[in-house]
């Protein structure tokens, strides 16, 4: 490694304390290196020089490679003016080194500095050295008294040196604590500032209250989901936040604060027409509330628990429906040929109904999904069950494109809409006819499913079975769209109109 020593012919080696990585950190911290002289150091070589009687007094940092006086008093040229000399003029790096007093009464017999430089080129011969330690037990250097001739150093010399030397100790301790404090305040203010933008950044809403239930911070996702622009500090948790439907977090927060420990709740708020998830984390005499919107996963949810349901409710009845089409195949045929592609054609049509509601089975929906529009999706589901005869189904509307959840529910209710009319319906006796048609109106799908020609009516049943309520479920609840349903004499009626957002999901 290249020697980057500035003084030619210097190592690095002095010694394991004076290398040491974290020493040499404080004293960089210390903001003492390289500076101008102070006069509160000055003061103390002054006050040394004069109540020992030496020629010389100083302040010496010991750097890597070098030593650098902070303070100096009686130093000879050129070193006064440089303030610094090699580690090969220095007696205050074995101090360093040591982390003990230094007390040479003749550098020249001494085993120690007996060689060092600084005898024939500074004239130092006596030399009572004490060290510069900080809080936390580095050396950072010597403050010393210097006499060009031999000395006998006595112990009222050495107390007076330590009592200087103390002074000025504090002040450096005073230096890198207040250096310390300042580093860590800078990184609080950091992390505050981080914390901040984090906090007004994320979608997630909080909301920190105290035992009274006054909200004391609300961040922007809070304002956000809660539908609020108003400041929410000072007012009543109860007056920004819902309770959910049957107190749920209303509970939740009184169950935490008595505990002390964190809950969570996911509840539906009716006042919001959302589902919620909070939870709550109790902080001494204050509880920080972290929520968000999970309406959207409660519906998926939902889905996935009906299409199980449904897919249960296909598996019972998947013999009986098999059993069905071939027995209208085989009294519509006139041959084994014709009845084998009438029942081949229909079998293909259920499979791919099934395709269209298997991606809300999966996680992998946008892979599984294919583009379809709303006339194909009718055609597929519906033509199993159609009777012989052109005039018995009519499929009639504009182009409209599915998005890859709604064809889901859409496929759903048709497919339960078709199996109802096969079984007790329009497509349940010969010479039934079934109408599908729908339009669009400014931002919304009029869809219209009617039914003639099949048992007649005496009204609405008596009671709604599972398809009726998974109809309703798949219109109302997952498509936000709005359902009637009419049963008149001849026949059954339904409308539907469905917003073209939910459509296009």
């Amino acid at each position: 490694m290249q020697d980057m020593s500035p003084f030619p012919g210097v190592g690095n080696d002095e010694g394991e304390r004076i290398g040491d990585a974290d020493r040499l950190d404080l004293l960089t911290r210390a903001g003492l290196l390289d500076t101008q002289a102070e006069e509160i150091f000055d003061r103390g070589v002054r006050l040394a020089t004069k109540l020992l009687g030496t020629p010389v007094s100083l302040l010496s940092l010991v750097d890597r490679n070098r030593q650098f006086f902070k303070a100096q008093q009686g130093l000879p040229e050129p070193y006064s003016a440089a303030r610094e000399t090699p580690l090969s003029h220095s007696f205050c790096k074995h101090v360093v080194d040591s982390g003990e007093l230094l007390v040479i009464e003749d550098a020249r017999e001494h085993p120690l500095v007996a060689d060092n430089l600084a005898i024939p080129d500074l004239n130092v011969i006596a030399y009572l050295g004490v060290p510069i330690v900080t809080a936390d037990g580095h050396v950072l250097g010597s403050f010393c008294a210097i006499d060009t001739e031999p000395r006998h150093w006595t112990s009222e010399d050495i107390e007076t040196l330590r009592t200087i030397a103390t002074g000025v100790e504090s002040e450096i301790r005073l230096r890198i604590e207040v250096d310390h404090r300042r580093a860590l305040q800078e990184k609080a203010d950091l992390d505050r500032a981080r914390l901040a933008l984090v906090l007004e950044t994320t979608a997630d809403g909080i909301v920190k209250i105290d035992r009274r239930l006054t909200v004391d911070y609300a961040n922007r996702g809070a304002k956000a989901i809660l539908g609020l622009g108003d400041e929410l500090n000072g007012r009543s948790l109860w007056q920004v936040f819902p309770r959910a439907d049957g107190d749920a977090f209303e509970v939740l927060v009184k169950r935490a604060f008595a505990t002390g420990d964190t809950a969570e709740e996911t509840a539906h708020c009716s006042d919001l027409g959302r589902w919620l998830e909070a939870r709550v984390v109790p902080a001494g005499d204050e509880m920080t509330l972290f929520f968000r919107d999970v309406s959207a996963r409660q519906r998926m949810q939902e889905s996935r628990q009906l299409l199980v349901r449904e897919l249960h409710h296909r598996i019972k009845n998947l013999f009986a429906i098999v059993r069905g089409m071939i027995s209208m195949a085989a009294r519509g045929a006139t041959g084994p040929a014709e009845m084998a592609e009438a029942l081949q054609g229909r079998l293909i049509a259920l499979a791919r109904a099934h395709d269209l509601i298997r991606p809300a089975l999966t996680a992998e929906v946008e892979s599984d999904y294919q583009e379809i529009f709303l006339g194909d999706l009718v055609k597929i589901l519906v033509e199993p069950y159609r009777k012989a005869g052109a005039d018995s189904l009519t499929i009639r509307g504009p182009m409209l494109r599915l998005g890859v959840n709604s064809t889901t529910h859409v496929a759903l209710f048709i497919h339960e809409l078709s199996t109802n009319a096969n079984k007790y319906g329009a497509f349940s006796q010969s010479g039934g006819r079934l109408v599908v048609e729908w339009a669009i109106v400014g931002d919304v799908l009029d869809f219209h499913w009617t039914e003639t020609g099949g048992p007649e009516m005496t009204g609405a049943p008596a009671a709604l079975g599972f398809g009726s309520k998974l109809v309703g479920l798949c219109v109302e609840t997952q498509l936000e769209g709005d359902l009637t349903i009419q049963w008149p004499p001849i026949g059954m009626r339904l409308d539907a109109k469905i917003p073209l957002h939910a459509i296009a999901r």
